[in-house]
C-alpha cells in the first residue's frame, strides 16, 4: 500500500509499525535475490524502532503521520555507523560518523529506517551496479535497468521493500528510475532540502550546485508527505529563515495551463515514450485543460546543454580522486574525446577541470536561462516532457556510460543524450515530479516528467496527484499483482 494509506491505518489502530516492518522484510526476502535493491539492511534495529513507535502511539505521543512508516535511503546518504561508499570500492571501509540531514529529519518524525539502496559507482550511470554490492535489476523485467543513480531506491519501493525512499538527482537520478520502474519521484527545487551528509556534501558554504534530494514512492501523495518532512533550511540557517512553498490552488486537471513537449531535436525520444506523453496530452485536452503542443522556452537549448554539462561535471569533480582529476586535466588539455565541443565525451573533461573564474563567467548564461523559464511559466503552469528518451533498456555494463548507446526509433543514440532531459530544467533548479502514465506500447513502465517554476513544487505535485486520482497510478510488476 502507499505510505499515506499505511499512515492512516496506523492512526486508526488498524495496523502497527512492527507489522509494516514485517511486510517490508517479507518483500525483501522474496525479491532480494533477483532485484538486489536494498543492499544494506538492519531489520533488527528497524523492529526495535517500530516497537518504540507503537509505544509512542499507544501513549498518545505520536510524532506525526510518518511515525512508524518504514523507509529506505539511497546508499550515498550517511547513516551513523554505516558505510557510505557511493559504490566506490576504495571507500568500502568508510563508516559515517553521523546521520545525513534527511535521515535525521525522518527519524525525528518517527519514520523507521530499514536500510540503504544500491547506486552505480560514483553515482554516474543510468544503471545501478558496482563492485561492492553488485547489480540492481528492474522489477518489471530483470534483464533491464531500474535506472540510476537512484535505481535501488525506485526498485526497492516498486517491490514493497520499503514504503518510500529518499534519493538524489543531479542528472535525472530520481527521475529516470521512477520512469523506468513505474513509481513516483520528486526532484525538489534546488536548495530546499539540505544535502548535508550526502556523499562528500557538507552544509553551509559547501552546498552542492545543481544537485538536490527528493522522495521516491508509490503515490504522489506520499511524495508531498515526505517532502514536507525533509524540506527546510539547514540547521545552521534555521534561526534566520523558514521555508514556505507557494501553494497550488488548482483542484482539477482542467484548471491547469499545460505545455507538452514529447520530444526534442537534441534528444530524440523513442516512440513508446513520446506516444504515451502525446496520448496523455490529448486526454488532458479532452478533460478541459488548456493544452499547448511543442512549446519551448525562448533560449538556445544547445547552449543550455553545453552549460549544463560543464557545470554538472564541475560539481561532480568533487568525487574524483587525485589520480582521476589529473587524468581529466590531461584529457581536457589534449582535447581528448569522441567529437566536437558539444559532445558529452569532450565536455566532461573540460567541466571536471573548470576553473573557478570560468565557473563564475558561466553564471550570466544560467541566469538568462532562468529568466526565460520565468517567462515561460507566466504562460503555463506545468511542462510535460520525458524523463528519459526510452523505456528501461537492457542491462549493459561494458565500458563507460559515455561509450554506450541506446536504440531510439531504431537508431543508435549516445546514452548520455538522455542528460538533455535532466539538464533542460535541472540547470535552473526547477522542480520536477515524475508520475507513471503507462504501460507504454512495448509493455514497459513509462512516466511523464512534470516541470513547474522554481519553488513551484506543490504545483507539480498537485498535478501528479490529480493524474493519480484519474487513474494514472502505480501498477505493481506482473508477478506481484
Amino acid at each position: 500500500m502507499p505510505a499515506h494509506v499505511a499512515a492512516a491505518q496506523l492512526a486508526r489502530g488498524e495496523t502497527t509499525a512492527q507489522a509494516l516492518v514485517a511486510s517490508c522484510q517479507a518483500a525483501w526476502a522474496a525479491h532480494h535475490g533477483t532485484i538486489n535493491a536494498l543492499v544494506l539492511a538492519d531489520f533488527e534495529a528497524a523492529r526495535e524502532a517500530a516497537a518504540q513507535s507503537d509505544a509512542r502511539r499507544h501513549a498518545g505521543r505520536t510524532r506525526g503521520p510518518l511515525d512508524g512508516v518504514p523507509f529506505s535511503i539511497k546508499e550515498s546518504f550517511d547513516v551513523a555507523g554505516w558505510p557510505t561508499t557511493c559504490g566506490v570500492p576504495a571507500r568500502a571501509t568508510h563508516r559515517a560518523a553521523a546521520d545525513a540531514a534527511v535521515v535525521e529529519r525522518l527519524r525525528a518524525h518517527g519514520a523507521v529506517l530499514l536500510g540503504k539502496t544500491n547506486v552505480p559507482m560514483g553515482l554516474r550511470d543510468w544503471q545501478s551496479y558496482n563492485a561492492i554490492y553488485g547489480t540492481t535489476r528492474n522489477p518489471h523485467d530483470p534483464t533491464r535497468t531500474p535506472g540510476g543513480s537512484s535505481g535501488g531506491s525506485a526498485a526497492a519501493v516498486c517491490v514493497g521493500m520499503s514504503y518510500f525512499d529518499v534519493g538524489s538527482d543531479i542528472g535525472s537520478s530520481l527521475r529516470n528510475p521512477a520512469h523506468y520502474c513505474g513509481v513516483f519521484s520528486h526532484k525538489s527545487s534546488h536548495g530546499i532540502v539540505p544535502l548535508c551528509g550526502h556523499g562528500n556534501a557538507r552544509s553551509g558554504f559547501a552546498e552542492q550546485d545543481i544537485n538536490v534530494a527528493g522522495p521516491v514512492a508509490r503515490s504522489a501523495r506520499d511524495l508531498e508527505l515526505v517532502l514536507r518532512a525533509i524540506a527546510g533550511p539547514d540547521a545552521a540557517m534555521a534561526p534566520a529563515w523558514q521555508l514556505e512553498l507557494p501553494p497550488c490552488d488548482h483542484t482539477h486537471l482542467a484548471d491547469f495551463r499545460v505545455a507538452v513537449l514529447p520530444s526534442h531535436p537534441l534528444a530524440e525520444v523513442d516512440a513508446p515514450v513520446s506516444e504515451a506523453i502525446e496520448k496523455l496530452g490529448q486526454w488532458l485536452g479532452q478533460a478541459g485543460a488548456q493544452v499547448t503542443w511543442n512549446v519551448r522556452p525562448d533560449f538556445d537549448a544547445a547552449q543550455l546543454w553545453q552549460t549544463y554539462v560543464l557545470l554538472l561535471r564541475a560539481t561532480t569533480s568533487l568525487h574524483l580522486d587525485d589520480a582521476a582529476f589529473a587524468d581529466a586535466r590531461e584529457r581536457a588539455a589534449a582535447g581528448d574525446g569522441a567529437g566536437s565541443d558539444a559532445d558529452y565525451s569532450t565536455l566532461q573533461y573540460s567541466g571536471a577541470t573548470l576553473s573557478h573564474r570560468d565557473w563564475l563567467l558561466m553564471q550570466p548564461a544560467r541566469e538568462a536561462f532562468a529568466r526565460a523559464w520565468n517567462r515561460f511559466f507566466g504562460d503555463y503552469d506545468v511542462l510535460l516532457c520525458p524523463a528519459a528518451s526510452t523505456t528501461a533498456f537492457p542491462l549493459d555494463e561494458q565500458g563507460e556510460p559515455w561509450q554506450r548507446t541506446i536504440s531510439v526509433n531504431g537508431q543508435p543514440w549516445p546514452l548520455t543524450s538522455q542528460l538533455f532531459w535532466a539538464g533542460h530544467s535541472g540547470l535552473c533548479g526547477l522542480p520536477s515530479t515524475v508520475a507513471p502514465i503507462g504501460p507504454a506500447s512495448n509493455g514497459l513502465p513509462v512516466g511523464v516528467q512534470i516541470v513547474a517554476r522554481r519553488y513551484g513544487d506543490l504545483t507539480s505535485l498537485r498535478f501528479a496527484q490529480l493524474l493519480e486520482d484519474a487513474g494514472h497510478g502505480f501498477r505493481p510488476p506482473a508477478g506481484l499483482r
